[in-house]
């Protein structure tokens, strides 16, 4: 399995780093297939809550594509989540052919994010952390928010593509990554782990606010280190303009996010 992700993303393939976490994982499910004892492939399937599973992990070692081994394998995650009782499997990828097979095979996407960049800046005005008191109030305004059709009303993180409820919001306002401006009228929610970037995987909100909550991010990487801020964010943000006004611009060349879905009751 080393060697078949030691050739994905030029050899900076994340499984290596969660493999024995995965393994370890009772309440998921890790497949492997082999031809003569060789692994040629493998996935995993995890629950994310009750009746949806998130299908991630897809690799195929490489003198192996292109034989429809891929498919085989997503009709088969596709096939074992239905016999667990699931409803609804989803998925994540920054891979444009995987969306190509995805789509194929009757997937409906739910979100693409396109990658937005900005520099890290000294700054003292950090942005507040919002409590798990303020989720209440927080999803109904971001319920009336524009972008909460853009983003498809799922939050598209690598590590569970949710629901936008008030389970999400009161987990991530419990670990701190929910940024704020006042009122609780612009809201980001970070991404756990970044690598070089504070990350962010939704943004809502307009004008003078955001663009003050935007700027705050960027002062908040200069403080934690990073390069800057790496913000997820569909193409067609109804904001966009307000994330160039504070010095945000879309990057090109950057790994996209796109999510899918697929209803299991007609297997």
């Amino acid at each position: 399995m080393m060697e078949i992700t030691a050739r994905v993303w030029e050899g900076t393939d994340y499984l290596p780093r969660v493999f024995d976490r995965w393994l370890a994982d009772p309440g998921s499910t890790f497949e492997v297939a082999e031809e003569q004892g060789t692994v040629v492939a493998f996935h995993r399937l995890r629950p994310l809550s009750a009746g949806v599973v998130l299908y991630e992990g897809l690799r195929v070692a490489e003198e192996h594509r292109r034989r429809g081994v891929a498919r085989a394998m997503l009709r088969h995650g596709l096939e074992e989540a239905a016999s667990q009782g699931f409803r609804e499997l989803r998925v994540i990828t920054g891979n444009p052919a995987a969306c190509q097979l995805f789509e194929s095979e009757g997937f409906r996407r739910l979100v693409h994010c396109a990658v937005w960049l900005a520099g890290r800046v000294e700054g003292p005005d950090l942005p507040r952390l919002a409590s798990p008191e303020e989720v209440p109030g927080l999803l109904a305004r971001l319920r009336e928010d524009p972008a909460w059709e853009v983003y498809g009303g799922v939050n598209a993180d690598w590590e569970q593509v949710a629901e936008l409820d008030e389970q999400l919001l009161g987990q991530l306002a419990a670990e701190g990554r929910i940024r704020v401006g006042p009122g609780g009228r612009a809201l980001a929610l970070l991404v756990a782990n970044p690598h070089n970037r504070l990350a962010v995987s939704l943004v809502a909100g307009s004008g003078a606010i955001l663009q003050d909550l935007l700027m705050g991010l960027r002062f908040e990487a200069d403080s934690q280190g990073y390069e800057g801020v790496r913000l997820f964010a569909p193409p067609r943000h109804p904001s966009g303009d307000d994330f160039a006004e504070v010095g945000y611009h879309l990057a090109h060349g950057q790994v996209q996010r796109y999510a899918y879905a697929r209803e299991l009751d007609a297997l």
